[in-house]
């Protein structure tokens, strides 16, 4: 903002990883006018740390950034790729074993680090014009007309309000929207390991009473990508890295990996498991972890924020809709109800299998085994669960099908 001119936009994002970078840069590549408003310059130095996250990310994900042209880009830097997906419970052999082939979608996922995708989509977002507002958000006043965005630094009006900045949103908490989670007795926990053997670029999960284990194969052969979600105590126990925690990951999957010979980048979350009631209220509109929490046990998290900016884009798909405050309620309502049927499918999915897993009742033990090794007999069954898991059928949006 220039002297004590409002600058205008047609949309204002809010938020700094990579679902509010996404949402910045499909919008501005649709010809909206767009800002993005976060604290990117603290993102980027953050992204130089040794603790590092890496998300799983989804042929729909993939055609996403497709769009945005900066697949090529990531490409061209270390990428795990996953063949084949094994879902393991108790014992020795894989309970579900889905291969690439199955459903011709190989790979089924691209493992890649969220440093990366962070500055290749800063870079992006700039060569598309976006205006990058380093400054945080106060409150957010919205009329018929407009919403006026009040910051630490500045002020700007906006059309329209994209919420996605994360569990501890700003939008949210300024639209007085309410996000009712249930807190989950279990801590998520990251870290990299290196095992004696080589992953051949399968995913594992291993579904434990306490918690399930997820190993995500990187471009280096004997590197894995683990997310742990068990008792805080343990986590606390294990976080702690070293020799305690590399043992403890060889007792868990050392038939599958052998010996872990080190980890690095323990690092430790809570997990809560919910939904807004509302993904939209006046001229704010939520996505990702602003409207919604789940489980990491399947991956999905950042599937599925960014399924929530395509089908918002979808329905907010040229500016005059922002003039017409009626036409914006319509398209957004369409989005509320699109995505909370979508989401509310996931928080069942991935909340009734960990429930389920760690129940200790013999019965439900014994009727899980059954049922698990009865879909693996169906390739079928298996095959419309791929194609689920790859995000791009069901009611998905049409430039993802």
């Amino acid at each position: 903002m220039r002297g004590a001119s409002i600058e205008t936009y047609d949309v204002c994002v809010v938020g700094s990883g990579i679902t509010a970078l996404v949402a910045a840069g499909i919008f501005a590549s649709n010809n909206f006018r767009v800002c993005l408003v976060g604290s990117h310059a603290r993102q980027k130095n953050e992204s130089d740390c040794s603790s590092t996250r890496y998300y799983s990310l989804s042929l729909a994900s993939k055609r996403i950034f497709e769009l945005l042209s900066v697949w090529k880009h990531l490409s061209e830097v270390d990428v795990g790729l996953v063949n084949r997906i094994q879902i393991w419970g108790e014992g020795a052999q894989p309970l579900l074993d889905f291969p690439g082939s199955l459903g011709e979608r190989s790979p089924l996922a691209w493992i890649l680090e969220n440093k990366k995708i962070i500055l290749i989509l800063l870079a992006r977002v700039r060569e598309l014009g976006v205006d990058i507002i380093e400054s945080d958000l106060i409150s957010i006043e919205s009329t018929e007309e407009s919403s006026l965005i009040r910051l630490e630094k500045c002020s700007c009006r906006a059309g329209i309000v994209v919420g996605a900045d994360g569990r501890e949103s700003k939008v949210r908490e300024s639209t007085g929207i309410p996000l009712p989670t249930k807190k989950i007795d279990q801590v998520a926990l990251v870290a990299l390991v290196r095992a004696e053997r080589i992953h051949q670029n399968v995913a594992c999960q291993r579904f434990l009473e306490t918690g399930p284990v997820a190993f995500l194969p990187l471009s280096d052969p004997h590197l894995s990508s683990i997310v742990w979600s068990c008792r805080p105590s343990q986590a606390k126990r294990l976080a702690e890295g070293g020799e305690i925690f590399n043992e403890a990951i060889t007792s868990v999957f050392g038939h599958r990996y052998g010996k872990i010979i080190d980890s690095q980048g323990h690092m430790t979350f809570n997990l809560e498991s919910g939904m807004v009631g509302d993904f939209f209220l006046g001229r704010s509109v939520l996505v990702g972890e602003s409207a919604h929490m789940v489980h990491p046990l399947a991956g999905q998290g950042l599937n599925t924020a960014l399924l929530d900016v395509a089908s918002l884009a979808e329905c907010i798909d040229n500016k005059s809709v922002l003039s017409n405050y009626s036409s914006l309620s319509r398209r957004l309502r369409r989005y509320d109800r699109w995505r909370k049927a979508e989401v509310l499918k996931m928080l069942s999915v991935t909340d009734g299998l960990n429930s389920l897993f760690c129940s200790r009742n013999i019965f439900i033990s014994a009727l899980r085994e059954f049922g698990m090794r009865g879909v693996d007999s169906l390739p079928c069954l298996k095959k419309l669960l791929i194609d689920h898991a790859t995000g791009v059928s069901g009611d998905v949006p049409k430039i993802l099908r």
